[in-house]
């Protein structure tokens, strides 16, 4: 009887100890991608079209806090933004306001849009508002573009919290 009273405890600390790696393994591999297009040029600035898919690699539902998008060129911080300011799909949004992903799921495409103030592009060199504003004109030579998008969010599971930074490169 003894036995057996340990080997159910060794179980059960082996099935938590899983359960416990499992959740600390979905806020290191939550995927965000990012997609993006020139919209226009306005006064202010370039508006950017983007477009984010989170994915759930894991077998843990994980919920998101809304993430914090920095664009930026040559390691310079053109814009930043907050998918908080857009409408989360309800599909995959939480009682509280986070994004929730089941397992093995993704949130399908939240679209945003994000200005690049003229100042900010001015800082990072004047090719790239040339370029940027040739991406609307369709005689023009197109040159892609490369933008590095980082998201900074927090995962939340069952048992904690863990935070998530991602940069992922995006071309226009």
């Amino acid at each position: 009887m003894k036995a057996l009273k340990y080997i159910v405890i060794g179980g059960l600390v082996f099935l938590g100890g899983r359960y416990f790696f499992r959740l600390n393994r979905a806020g290191e591999k939550a995927v965000v991608q990012a997609s993006g297009k020139v919209k226009k040029v306005t006064m202010e600035g370039v508006v950017l079209d983007l477009k984010f898919n989170i994915k759930n690699p894991t077998a843990t539902d994980i919920e998101m806090a809304a993430p914090l998008i920095k664009l930026l060129h040559n390691k310079s911080v053109l814009a930043s933004s907050s998918l908080s300011l857009m409408e989360i799909p309800d599909s995959v949004k939480g009682k509280d306001g986070r994004i929730r992903i089941k397992p093995y799921l993704e949130t399908g495409w939240i679209n945003t849009s994000i200005t690049l103030p003229f100042l900010s592009l001015a800082s990072a060199g004047g090719s790239l508002l040339t370029r940027l504003k040739n991406k609307l004109d369709p005689a023009a030579e197109q040159k892609t573009i490369a933008f590095e998008v980082e998201t900074n969010s927090s995962i939340f599971t069952k048992v904690g919290s863990y935070p998530y930074d991602d940069v992922t490169t995006l071309t226009v």
